[in-house]
């Protein structure tokens, strides 16, 4: 069970103190893994003690023991892509890796079927009301972000994406509004640039959308809506099969929401498409 759910499932059987120790744990995980227990009671206002008690209260031992497993649950322990690449190469089992992998994907895919069927009506209905969307995702996250603007850009001309080329991310956050929306994806280990642009967003007061690995990744903590993928693999690199699952759902239900203004516009480009030669006719090459 998770930090989160232990937290719930304890918290009326806490005292007024832990509980607000516990709220603040949550509020704060990003830093909470960074720090010392002294360091994080003292910026919450609390004695270490307190801590100490919440922690065994949950069932740990103690802090240390709370500490480590919300690190592994953020996926920032030591388990590196370079130790997963050694494992696969000393079990050296190919035959078996590629049904493993299938394995994975379909399991990452259930699991984020369960997690967002409420959130992502409440994607679409924060994209609808946005002024304007900004889509960024940086490094392995890129591609998700890729495929949600290129989709979303066939039928509606409100989208940027924010790709950091040439380090000009700020360009566009600099124009964030209160009636813009970020859609941002990122798993663990969270790039520094996504968590610049969220914090952009929130200054601004602008909707946040995250795509995220964990309802206590940073982004999850600051956004208005969570749509939470797995990455679960037995390769060395996380998955991100079930964040694409996630785009192209959102995109299915933007269009569906739409109606024939999005075919319309849908049209249009398609045929563009292929006037232009972007496209190669059946028969050719």
């Amino acid at each position: 069970m998770n930090l989160k759910a232990l937290i719930t499932l304890h918290f009326n059987q806490l005292s007024p103190e832990l509980q607000r120790a516990a709220e603040y744990a949550l509020q704060n995980s990003s830093q909470l893994v960074v720090v010392s227990m002294r360091t994080f009671a003292l910026s919450a206002g609390f004695k270490p003690a307190t801590f100490m008690r919440l922690a065994q209260r949950l069932g740990y031992q103690g802090w240390g023991e709370l500490k480590q497993a919300l690190i592994e649950e953020l996926g920032l322990h030591d388990d590196t892509y370079v130790a997963k690449a050694r494992k696969l190469v000393d079990q050296g089992k190919t035959s078996s890796l590629y049904s493993e992998m299938i394995t994975a994907h379909e399991s990452n895919l259930l699991r984020t079927h369960d997690e967002n069927q409420r959130q992502m009506q409440h994607a679409v209905d924060l994209l609808e009301a946005a002024a304007h969307t900004y889509i960024c995702g940086y490094r392995a996250s890129f591609p998700v972000a890729w495929s949600l603007f290129y989709v979303y850009r066939l039928f509606n001309r409100k989208v940027t994406l924010i790709d950091g080329l040439a380090s000009d991310s700020e360009i566009y956050s600099r124009e964030f509004t209160a009636e813009d929306c970020l859609l941002i994806a990122s798993f663990a280990p969270y790039s520094r640039e996504s968590l610049q642009m969220l914090q952009a967003a929130q200054s601004a007061g602008s909707k946040i959308i995250a795509l995220t690995d964990s309802p206590l990744s940073p982004l999850a903590q600051a956004a208005d809506c969570v749509l939470l993928f797995s990455t679960d693999s037995p390769s060395f690199f996380p998955s991100i099969v079930a964040g694409l699952s996630i785009s192209e759902c959102l995109m299915a239900m933007l269009v569906a929401r739409h109606g024939t203004e999005a075919v319309t516009k849908i049209e249009n480009a398609e045929r563009y498409l292929k006037t232009s030669g972007a496209y190669v006719p059946p028969g050719k090459s």
